[in-house]
């Protein structure tokens, strides 16, 4: 019963019982059965299907809420009496955008792993949010921010990694084809490169003097590895906004050019994000320590050699 009412949790979560079986080691026809059986059992209908998605009833959404409160505290008990071992074994699962993932998670994952062999790591690249962090025991964001940004409420924790600003660039080839935008709002008639989970989205940030400029930019190219803006861009496809670590050598070699000088442009921000827990396995616990030292570690080189991420 308490395994077909945790599976059943993650189908609430996951809105499709093919994602929820895949999560929790079973196969969908089995998982479809594991809730007719509990349905059959509880004597309601706990969710309803459509050929879309799954979401739950009225008796459904009140066994969600109230189960997943007692599934923490049993969750809880579990890991304290698994640290009290102290041992770093299992399996990590981190959700990470691209741009980290390539250029530093790998890294930092492949430094631990030499002296943490026992432990296992799952991998997720994507820019999206992944506020479901039953999934995943870490997920680390990107996020476009400015003075007075508010970022919105979420109950995870956050810290902050990396911050650096976003720089608007264009290769030679396009200005001398389109013209360079002198104001935020000459970018309305230029081609404009985006990545979709950027806070904004296709809403570009600029400050002069304390005052704010919102431009609502074209949607000419929408992707969501900032690489590949780059790529279009070095290409003349358009002007992109992009951490300075990722042109940075574009920009010194004056591949790509930076434009809207005059302004201060947004910030990038990565950041990484877990569930509030009393007890933290001791395997994320020591990873996330270990990450959060070599990302210090980084700034640090960072502000004594004033170089940009990009060296790294």
């Amino acid at each position: 019963m308490l395994d077909k009412i945790v599976f059943f949790l993650h189908v609430v979560r996951c809105h499709s019982l093919t994602d929820a079986a895949k999560q929790y080691g079973i196969s969908t026809s089995a998982g479809s059965r594991w809730i007719t059986e509990l349905e059959e059992c509880m004597g309601v209908s706990l969710v309803k299907r459509t050929t879309r998605k799954i979401t739950p009833t009225q008796a459904g959404d009140l066994l969600f809420r109230q189960f997943s409160h007692i599934n923490t505290q049993i969750t809880d008990v579990v890991n304290e009496i698994q640290n009290l071992g102290n041992e770093d074994i299992g399996t990590i699962k981190i959700a990470s955008t691209p741009l980290f993932a390539k250029h530093f998670l790998s890294q930092i994952i492949g430094e631990y792993l030499s002296d943490n062999p026992n432990i296992s790591f799952v991998v997720i690249e994507t820019a999206f949010e992944v506020d479901n962090v039953h999934e995943v025991d870490f997920a680390i964001r990107a996020n476009a921010t400015y003075r007075g940004f508010q970022d919105k409420d979420s109950l995870l924790v956050k810290r902050s990694l990396f911050s650096e600003p976003l720089k608007a660039c264009c290769s030679p080839h396009y200005i001398q084809r389109y013209g360079e935008p002198i104001v935020p709002n000459d970018l309305k008639q230029h081609l404009c490169l985006f990545a979709t989970t950027l806070v904004g989205g296709n809403k570009w940030i600029f400050e002069q003097n304390g005052e704010y400029n919102s431009v609502q930019i074209p949607r000419t190219v929408e992707a969501d590895d900032s690489e590949i803006l780059k790529n279009i861009a070095l290409a003349g496809g358009g002007i992109a906004y992009l951490p300075l670590s990722l042109i940075h050598q574009e920009l010194k070699e004056n591949r790509l050019i930076s434009v809207l000088n005059n302004y201060v442009s947004s910030d990038f921000e990565l950041s990484l994000y877990y569930k509030p827990r009393k007890y933290m396995p001791a395997r994320c616990a020591n990873f996330k320590d270990y990450l959060l030292m070599r990302v210090e570690e980084i700034n640090q080189q960072r502000r004594i050699q004033q170089t940009p991420l990009s060296v790294y």
